[in-house]
């Protein structure tokens, strides 16, 4: 038992814990002049018993520290989910490079390209699910339904969720034409109820339910290299998209419809932008904004 936990026991079971060890002392003592020693003897070895445990005790604490994570080092912590947004802030900080592995990418197109636009040499990845995979779509609104996410009660269809995968393809490519930034997105055709924010010095796991914590491993921990491993296997069994088809020389705000229907045709999405509506695809990409606002 550490000091931690007997200093927090309820009052009778320390008065208990002190009373053992008072018991313990005094059979020593009973041990010992049993043994013919002096009251001078007794007391010596008492005291030189005391020095060895204490002498012991610190040499086994001072070793098991060496192999602890230190707070310094913040290999690994939990995130409650009140603390998740200012620790997203803290990665974004001083960031040029970011990675992303989930589903809409819309934290990604609200806050990150944001923040990311005014710095030099930015390489943003993300892979997002497939919105031309109308199964797949459905599988994800199906699963959103189960669960407490940020959306509050919004109901998702497959056309919903396709919709909001591609309005951050839309807005991905404005930054890409119109801020110069390097982004590459990949579409895959599977989802993960986990969700990955990386840049160079540690990443972010988190769940799409809101009431749940995050997790924050740090480029020190191994699982960090796994995970980041795990991002570009995704990538490599996904479909890139190309984010060459909008205008130049706009502002976010003047996207038309058109520009839509551009962006998605030199994507090979043509189909879908008119099963979806280029205008309906518009209004949400104007509506667009961090889900994490307060």
């Amino acid at each position: 038992m550490d000091a931690e936990r007997i200093i927090k026991l309820p009052r009778h079971h320390k008065k208990t814990f002190l009373a053992l060890l008072a018991l313990l002392f005094t059979l020593s003592l009973v041990a010992a002049g049993a043994l013919g020693l002096s009251g001078k003897e007794i007391l010596l070895e008492q005291v030189k018993s005391v020095a060895s445990a204490l002498i012991t005790a610190l040499i086994g604490l001072i070793l098991i520290a060496m192999f602890l994570p230190t707070p310094e080092s913040g290999e690994m912590s939990e995130i409650q989910p009140s603390d998740i947004t200012r620790e997203f802030v803290q990665l974004l900080s001083g960031a040029v490079r970011w990675r992303y592995k989930g589903n809409f990418g819309r934290y990604l197109r609200g806050k990150v390209l944001p923040t990311l636009a005014g710095r030099p040499n930015v390489h943003v990845t993300a892979c997002l699910i497939d919105p031309t995979d109308e199964k797949l779509c459905e599988l994800h609104a199906e699963y959103r339904g189960s669960i407490n996410a940020i959306d509050k009660g919004k109901r998702f269809t497959a056309d919903t969720v396709a919709t909001e995968v591609v309005v951050t393809i839309v807005i991905a490519a404005w930054y890409a034409v119109n801020r110069r930034m390097a982004i590459e997105i990949f579409l895959t055709k599977s989802f993960d109820p986990l969700r990955i924010d990386s840049n160079d010095d540690a990443l972010i796991v988190t769940v799409e339910d809101r009431r749940s914590p995050a997790l924050r491993i740090s480029r020190k921990h191994f699982t960090y290299s796994h995970f980041e491993l795990q991002m570009t296997t995704a990538r490599q069994q996904s479909r890139k998209v190309d984010l060459t088809g909008l205008r130049k020389g706009i502002e976010l705000g003047e996207i038309t419809a058109t520009d839509v229907a551009a962006v998605l045709q030199t994507a090979g999405m043509s189909a879908l932008c008119d099963r979806l509506g280029a205008d309906g695809i518009l209004e949400v990409c104007r509506q667009s904004r961090n889900p994490y606002e307060n």
